[in-house]
C-alpha cells in the first residue's frame, strides 16, 4: 500500500523548510499542503496550533514570543501535555478535547505489532478505528477520559463493533487517563482487540429522534480481566519493552 504522510511527518516537513526563526504566519502559508492530505479534517489552522505546542514539549521547537518559533533541530523526546486551551475553538468541548487527545497520539504514539514508531490518523466515521500502522495495517482505537477509566469503556456503534469481532478485525485498544488540570496524559494501556468478545459488548440505546444522530446505537465495552501493557507510566516506558510485553499478551 502507498505509504502517505502522517500528519506528524508532515509537520516535521514543513517546519523543516522554514527559516530556523519562523512565525505561525509562515506554517499556515503551507495550509493547502494539510488540505490536500487531511480532506476532512475541519480544523487545519487549530490542529497546526496543537502541533507546534507538542513540538516544543518534545524539545523540538522553542517559543520565542507569541507566535514566534525557533526550531533547535532536536531528537524528539515523548511528551505527556495536552493542549487542552485550543478546546475553547470549537462548539463542542468534548469534540475539542477528542481533537487535542487524537493530535497528541499522532505524535506520541507507534505500532506495536511491527516497528514503525507513527501511526497514521484515519478520516473520522471509520468504523471502529482511529489510527492505522501503514506498514503493517494494524489498526487502533483510541478511547480517553479525564479521570481514571473503569471496567467499562465507550465503544464504537454497535452494529459495526459486533461484525468487527465476527470477522476478527477488531482494531487493538489504546486507553488514556488524562488530566485537566495540569494538561497532562497520565497513564496510557493498550490491549490486544482479539480479546475482545461478543459477551462484553452491551448495546446502548439508540439516539432520539431529535438527536442529530438520530437512530445511531453506540455500545459499551467490558475490560474487566484484560491484561494490558502500560505505554505511560507517567513517564514513557521504552518502547522495545512495550513491544516485547505486547508480543506475550
Amino acid at each position: 500500500m502507498k505509504k502517505t504522510a502522517t500528519w506528524k511527518e508532515l509537520t516535521h516537513d514543513v517546519v523543516s523548510s522554514l527559516p530556523r526563526t519562523f512565525r505561525l504566519s509562515d506554517v499556515f502559508m503551507h495550509r493547502k499542503r494539510f488540505e490536500d492530505a487531511f480532506p476532512e479534517n475541519r480544523f487545519i489552522e487549530a490542529k497546526i496550533r496543537q502541533s507546534l505546542q507538542i513540538l516544543r514539549d518534545q524539545g523540538m521547537l522553542r517559543f520565542i514570543t507569541p507566535g514566534h518559533y525557533e526550531r533547535l533541530d532536536a531528537t524528539p523526546a515523548f511528551s505527556p501535555l495536552i493542549d487542552m486551551s485550543l478546546a475553547t475553538n470549537f462548539a463542542s468541548a468534548s469534540q475539542g478535547t477528542r481533537v487535542a487527545l487524537e493530535t497528541w497520539a499522532s505524535f506520541n504514539l507507534y505500532c506495536l505489532n511491527c516497528d514503525r514508531d507513527e501511526l497514521d490518523q484515519l478520516p473520522d466515521n471509520t468504523p471502529v478505528a482511529d489510527f492505522r500502522c501503514v506498514s503493517c495495517e494494524s489498526r487502533y482505537q483510541l478511547k480517553g477520559k479525564n479521570g481514571r477509566l473503569g471496567k467499562r469503556i465507550p465503544g464504537a456503534a454497535y452494529q459495526p463493533t459486533i461484525k468487527a469481532i465476527r470477522s476478527g478485525l477488531m482494531p487493538e485498544y489504546v486507553l488514556v487517563e488524562f488530566d485537566t488540570r495540569f494538561a497532562t496524559v497520565v497513564f496510557v494501556d493498550a490491549f490486544p482487540g482479539r480479546l475482545i468478545t461478543e459477551d462484553r459488548i452491551q448495546a446502548r440505546r439508540p439516539l432520539r429522534e431529535t438527536a442529530r444522530r438520530a437512530g445511531w446505537q453506540g455500545c459499551t465495552i467490558s475490560v474487566d480481566g484484560l491484561k494490558p501493557v502500560r505505554i505511560v507510566a507517567p513517564a514513557a516506558v521504552d518502547r522495545a519493552n512495550v513491544r516485547q510485553q505486547w508480543r506475550l499478551l
